[in-house]
């Protein structure tokens, strides 16, 4: 055979083994075969042709008599492809299933946290500290985001509930003291970085300055709470919790001390 003629006739099988292939692929198609349940089935084999039980599960054979094996031309591929529709829509039901319990774990820790709150806001035996207009008020967050912004070491925003710091009541204003027990500066990024190496052991307990009358803001250059009279109005608009400082502050701040 010459090469000319070699050439031709290899060119005519590899044509007539595309044809193939794709005849091959339209079958399948028709009888409901597409890629995703290709990998699905991967190399899942028909056990009994009866109840159309597979190697993969998830259905197990229980006939009498045993499992009908499938003769040579018998075509598997629809009891393969309901069977793997099966075990998929199993997977997704376990995943609702898991996804449920933890939603309603996560529901059920944040009404513990809620209780807790209050209790904490009615317990006698919270420390009270600045001539009774504040207390250290104890709260614990969990591992994830806190759900609030800081400047300073002061709670300037807080983000709405869904949030950690929303549902465990922490308000815009309250002065970071502590953390996990360990004092902290007045300062953002010694506070986050604590709270970062923190949130790696787990949940983190922060200690906050809370005022105890309304109307009290925090003024970081005098260090305590003040009342709203003794701030400027544009520093409580304007600035805001961490910038703020009182009238007497900025007075002698505008002096050059």
């Amino acid at each position: 055979m010459s090469r000319q003629a070699a050439a031709q006739s290899a060119k005519k099988e590899q044509k007539a083994a595309i044809a193939e292939k794709n005849a091959e692929k339209e079958r399948l198609a028709s009888l409901g075969m597409t890629p995703a349940l290709k990998k699905l089935i991967g190399t899942d084999v028909l056990l009994c042709t009866e109840c159309g039980a597979t190697q993969l599960g998830p259905t197990i054979c229980e006939c009498k008599g045993g499992r009908r094996k499938p003769a040579p031309d018998f075509e598997p591929v629809p009891q393969l492809i309901a069977a793997a529709q099966a075990r998929q829509a199993a997977g997704k039901a376990a995943d609702m299933k898991a996804n449920a319990s933890q939603q309603a774990q996560v529901a059920k820790d944040r009404e513990k946290r809620k209780q807790q709150q209050e209790a904490d806001k009615n317990d006698l035996s919270i420390e009270h500290q600045g001539d009774g207009i504040e207390v250290l008020q104890m709260v614990e967050f969990p591992v994830g985001k806190l759900g609030m912004d800081i400047e300073a070491n002061c709670v300037s925003k807080v983000s709405e509930s869904p949030s950690n710091a929303a549902e465990l009541g922490v308000k815009p204003g309250w002065v970071i003291s502590q953390i996990n027990g360990t004092p902290v500066p007045a300062k953002k990024a010694a506070i986050i970085k604590e709270v970062a190496a923190c949130m790696k052991l787990g949940p983190v307990k922060f200690c906050f300055r809370v005022p105890i009358i309304d109307g009290y803001h925090f003024c970081g250059n005098c260090d305590k709470y003040q009342a709203a009279e003794s701030f400027n109005e544009s520093q409580i608009t304007e600035k805001g919790p961490g910038k703020q400082i009182c009238a007497g502050c900025e007075e002698f701040a505008d002096m050059g001390f």
